[in-house]
């Protein structure tokens, strides 16, 4: 029926073309406009459907599960001396505990990171492998994992026992079943137990490998122990059970269970129920975090943007079908003459809008296949557009409707018109018109600054998280991870990495900025409490090799024996956190730590000798919390070299070669400190150029609506300009006549819709414990470039409509 009413629709434009005052000019006029639609229904719904599948995919983590409505994280937020942290880690026994006391838990799971790689040995096939976990094994009906080979139910129930994914599987056996088979890690020989399928891409976790958690001695050390935290924990609710009553008995068995053993130290737990399908969009905030991480907000953003490109778009659309109007009054009046209802001339101006929805709709497939690369490369994904049955019908429905709601205004405005008014020569395009399209005009540069402004915002505060001052110098660094055959003599394997003219310092220990850190306490001697902190276990040259400033005291000495058994070293924060004074008077005053090597009961009894400014180790989501440092060497497992700029590709050879002499049995790896630290902000790095790049298709989507309302009010005025200039008036005066409206209409948005974005920008902000103050520069900024683009896109049809002979504008029509 479209189609049908397409044709009838040129049968009745080519007869109005003939008439005396629709010249070939003014019919290429409306084609022209109409172009306009198409370009800019195409570029939104491209723009739409590129949102659209980043957000799917993002949303779509852990969605999949079959009880994953009542399958849940407990997480804990720990406050202890008015220091507050999210963890997704909780004490060993709340598993087994909340099991006994709560009758709507159906099971438990309790998993521990391995944190580092493990060395994987079969048959001298040798490879360091990350992504692996020690787990009880509920782990694979809880998590719906696929298990393709061996027993789910006993799979890892017995020490020493393995599960392998498919593909770690097949590296490894190849085409064999491994399952009975055994395979050394970190050269201990392990059984295969089972081989479970890959997991999908969007499940929290990244997991290649499940060791038996009844390996290690957690249950016999830790059984009962609700201090230490360490162990991620899943729930699953019993069928009817409702998750909030749940979480709202948590405090009184806090209070049963882990009050007493806290209250000595001063620290208090809530506990809470995250849902699975909640873990990748609302962690951004947890330490100790192993999830794959996204961002709420980000998504949240990302779906206003399609809103308001889309929005654009409508406008436009509005704004040009009313603009053509009445370059289409005689073709009204001729069917409106003829019999034609006005019903009639409805459904025919509302399947022109469907149609060009439609056709922008296969138009912005078209653009989004071509462009999917581009944001696979900027969101390191690997996305694709699945053109299922509910996609297709989602869209055409979507089209449709959007057809509709865009095409009803001018449907109406248009059918509207007398016959005998539409034949007369009279002016149809009052001041009711113009005013509409001045209002739209408003509405779209609102959105295209609201869009540039939030841009500009975004990129500030990327630029504050990249070039901050942190306490340290992170250029230059590169982190090794090592191993036990270089660990037995630390200083010795120091001092053969230092052995090139291009390694400037080096440091070995536990606890690098980006990476994990202890969060052991230190108990106060004077009060018996436990003051949280961040424990860094470091050697006598970390905070040289780092680039750290000593503000008070001295740094750890070769030449001080006993600092290896008395001293500590603690950040500013540490001091203002506790009261404890200025840097310089808290020198020598007594801290007491749990030895881990010799039980909790033993202390190592010490004294602050030095003070360290404050240095960020965390992201600049967190604020700063107080740091303690101490000679541990046993805790030690990574290297940070620091290198000169020049000739990185000889050091790095040195570096491989000496660590492939001190320990032929794993394979050399190693990362940029920099580039690490980088990582920690992917999520605002990948909203930062995703919404500048939908921001620029979405001025762009402006442009071409405000080129096309241009040129048709340039159309319009052609006999006004070629009077002013047989009269004398400049090419200049022309182009202030033509333009002064427009800058009127910017200044004017831009002025009303500050607020607006100043409070979106705020509540974006909040999420970082250091932001940028959002400046009136950032909104001068973005009204310039919003100028400077209307100038542009005016200036180039006012300018030309200027130097036009004004003889063949004033010809009789």
């Amino acid at each position: 029926m479209l189609v049908r009413l397409w044709q009838w629709q040129f049968k009745i434009r080519a007869h109005a073309v003939q008439l005396p005052e629709n010249r070939a000019a003014k019919s290429v006029e409306v084609q022209g406009i109409f172009h306009y639609q198409y370009a800019g229904m195409a570029t939104s719904l491209a723009s739409c459907i590129l949102i659209f599948v980043f957000v799917s995919d993002e949303l779509s983590f852990d969605n999949y599960h079959p009880d994953g409505d009542r399958t849940y994280r407990i997480y804990n937020t720990v406050t202890n001396e008015g220091v507050q942290q999210n963890l997704p880690i909780v004490p060993y026994p709340y598993a087994s505990r909340m099991q006994e006391s709560f009758p709507e838990i159906e099971s438990t799971l309790r998993i521990l990171d391995t944190y580092e790689e493990q060395l994987f040995d079969k048959d001298g096939k040798k490879s360091n492998e990350g992504q692996g976990v020690l787990s009880e094994s509920g782990i694979f009906e809880m998590l719906s994992l696929n298990v393709v080979s061996g027993n789910r139910d006993s799979a890892v129930t017995r020490p020493g026992t393995v599960a392998l994914s498919k593909s770690l599987a097949e590296k490894y056996f190849g085409a064999n079943d491994p399952v009975g088979q055994s395979i050394k890690i970190d050269n201990i020989e392990r059984e295969v137990t089972a081989v479970f399928a890959d997991p999908p891409s969007n499940f929290h976790l990244k997991l290649r490998y499940i060791l038996s958690l009844s390996t290690t001695n957690w249950a016999a050390r830790f059984g009962d122990n609700f201090r230490r935290q360490q162990i991620f924990t899943y729930l699953k609710l019993k069928p009817g059970s409702d998750a909030a009553t749940l979480e709202s008995k948590f405090p009184a068995f806090i209070e049963k269970y882990a009050a007493p053993q806290l209250k000595e130290l001063g620290s208090h737990y809530d506990a809470h129920l995250q849902n699975i399908s909640d873990i990748h969009l609302h962690s951004s905030s947890f330490q100790w975090e192993i999830a794959q991480r996204g961002d709420a907000q980000s998504v949240y953003i990302l779906i206003a943007t399609a809103a308001i490109i889309l929005l654009i778009a409508i406008l436009n659309f509005v704004n040009l079908s009313t603009a053509r109007a009445t370059k289409r009054i005689k073709e009204v009046g001729i069917r409106k003459s003829t019999g034609a209802l006005q019903s009639q001339l409805i459904l025919q101006f509302l399947s022109e809008s469907i149609l060009v929805t439609l056709v922008g709709l296969a138009i912005a497939v078209v653009i989004a296949e071509t462009s999917m690369p581009f944001l696979n490369a900027i969101v390191n994904k690997q996305l694709y557009i699945d053109y299922n049955f509910q996609f297709v019908s989602v869209a055409v429905l979507f089209c449709l409707t959007l057809g509709i709601a865009a095409g009803s205004y001018p449907a109406l405005y248009l059918s509207r018109f007398r016959p005998a008014l539409v034949l007369s020569k009279k002016r149809l395009d009052g001041s009711g018109g113009s005013m509409l399209r001045q209002s739209l005009v408003i509405v779209q540069f609102m959105l295209s600054f609201f869009l540039v402004s939030g841009s500009l915002i975004i990129i500030a505060q990327n630029k504050l998280l990249r070039e901050k001052n942190l306490g340290f110098d992170k250029s230059h660094v590169v982190v090794i991870p090592l191993r036990s055959p270089q660990l037995t003599n630390q200083s010795t394997t120091r001092l053969r990495y230092m052995n090139h003219p291009n390694v400037v310092n080096a440091t070995i220990g536990f606890g690098l900025p980006g990476n994990l850190v202890a969060g052991d306490g230190v108990v106060d001697p004077v009060s018996g409490k436990e003051w949280s902190t961040s424990l860094f276990c470091i050697d006598h040259y970390y905070i040289e090799t780092m680039g750290m400033e000593l503000v008070a005291g001295r740094n750890f000495a070769v030449e001080f024996p006993s600092d290896s058994t008395d001293a500590f070293i603690v950040n500013e924060t540490f001091l203002k956190t506790y009261g404890l004074g200025d840097a310089e008077s808290s020198i020598g005053r007594r801290l007491d730590w749990p030895r881990w090597d010799k039980g909790r009961n033993v202390m190592k009894r010490g004294k602050i000798i030095g003070v360290v400014k404050d240095f960020h180790f965390k992201s600049l989501r967190e604020q700063l919390t107080p740091v303690v440092m101490q000679l541990f060497p046993y805790a030690s497992w990574q290297m940070a070299v620091r290198i000169k700029s020049n000739d990185v590709s000889s050091t790095l050879e040195h570096l491989k070669k000496t660590y492939e002499q001190l320990d032929p049995e794993w394979t050399f790896s190693y990362e940029f400190l920099d580039e690490r630290l980088d990582e920690m902000y992917k999520s605002e790095q990948r909203l930062g150029k995703l919404f500048l790049l939908f921001t620029y298709l979405a001025i762009g989507v402006a442009c071409l609506g405000l080129f096309g309302l241009v040129e048709y009010t340039v159309n319009q005025r052609a006999k006004e300009i070629s009077i002013r200039k047989v009269l004398g008036a400049s090419v200049s005066s022309l182009l202030v006549l033509l333009t002064k409206r427009y800058a009127a209409l910017l200044a004017f948005s831009c002025v009303v819709v500050v607020p607006v974005i100043w409070m979106a920008a705020q509540r974006w902000l909040n999420q970082f414990a250091y932001k940028i103050n959002v400046e009136p520069a950032i909104f001068f900024k973005a009204g310039l470039l919003i100028t400077v683009i209307t100038a542009i896109t005016v200036a180039s049809l006012a300018i030309r409509a200027a130097l036009q002979n004004p003889v063949r504008n004033l010809r009789s029509e």
